[in-house]
């Protein structure tokens, strides 16, 4: 897929055009294939709530699994740092 190439899709009746970077195209399709799969589960789960309440609580499950992977990422690398300075002190007090 070149720059110049968009590809539509419809999500929940609103058509969506994409025109990624030849290096990033499957992100977009992996992104688009999400929110349908999440879309298509919230749907099956509760059939009556209209497009635009699914198309919230989709947003809110993603933006809250986002903020909990980059909670996990930032805790793991203050975890990384600290066994870091463990081990640069445990080196340091082998040379004296």
């Amino acid at each position: 897929m070149t720059e110049s190439q968009e590809v539509e899709f419809n999500v929940l009746g609103c058509k969506v055009k994409v025109r990624p970077e030849q290096n990033d195209s499957h992100i977009a399709k992996a992104v688009i294939d999400l929110v349908h799969a999440e879309v298509q589960q919230l749907k099956l789960a509760r059939p009556m709530l209209r497009d635009t309440d699914v198309a919230v609580l989709v947003a809110l499950k993603i933006a809250t699994e986002k903020m909990q992977i980059e909670d996990e990422y930032k805790k793991n690398i203050f975890k990384l740092e600290e066994s870091l300075e463990v081990a640069l002190d445990a080196l340091g007090g082998q040379a004296n």
